[in-house]
């Protein structure tokens, strides 16, 4: 026989009614105040029973004054003599001309040898030549050519005549028209002092008489 299906049993509590939703009021908690009384003064203890209560150090004053310091005497250099420099005061005045004929000075042991720049040739100097000191240091005559052409129309330390016997130098001058040297820059020529006579000198004829004792330059 098929089982037999049991009756649903009834729901003995019936479902209760929704009720309608109410809002629901928030309740804010407040904090008390404080209620002040009237502050009441004793007698306050003399200022030297007082403890000041040290501050703590600002932002700004934690910043390191910056030290003065005193300038320090500087180093002193030696003075270097500058050397002066002649310009060619006659532009014009150049001309070209070979310079392979030009000699160099050279000296040894008190003799002096000219020399071509170009050539291994050595002459023995006897007359009297035109003569510049040029900026690179070196002594270059001719016997015919102006300063200025020796020179290549460029400035130079020192200009002026020399004299050569068998080799010896007799004297120099300062005597350049075209470059006109001071004779108290004489020692940029680099040749013996004790032979120099100025150019006025020259034209009184002081480099032809014999030398004496005392003066300047061994000269009176």
């Amino acid at each position: 026989m098929p089982p037999q299906k049991r009756p649903p049993i009834p729901n003995r509590h019936p479902p209760r009614p929704a009720l309608p939703n109410k809002p629901v009021a928030r309740v804010e908690q407040t904090r008390p105040t404080a209620v002040r009384g009237p502050v009441v003064r004793g007698p306050q203890p003399p200022s030297s029973l007082l403890v000041k209560t040290p501050r703590k150090p600002n932002s700004q004053t934690l910043q390191a004054k910056p030290k003065t310091q005193t300038p320090s005497p500087m180093p002193q250099s030696p003075v270097v003599q500058r050397l002066k420099v002649y310009p060619n005061l006659h532009p014009g005045a150049v001309e070209p001309v070979d310079q392979n004929s030009v000699f160099r000075l050279n000296s040894f042991a008190g003799q002096y040898r000219l020399q071509r720049r170009h050539s291994h040739g050595v002459n023995v100097p006897n007359m009297q030549y035109n003569f510049v000191r040029t900026r690179e240091g070196e002594t270059l005559l001719h016997s015919r050519y102006r300063h200025p052409s020796i020179a290549e129309g460029k400035q130079v330390l020192y200009a002026g005549e020399i004299f050569f016997n068998n080799g010896k130098l007799s004297w120099w001058s300062n005597g350049s028209g075209h470059y006109q040297p001071f004779p108290e820059d004489a020692g940029q020529a680099n040749l013996p002092m004790d032979q120099f006579y100025s150019y006025q000198q020259v034209i009184k004829g002081e480099h032809t008489r014999p030398k004496s004792g005392g003066g300047r330059n061994g000269r009176k």
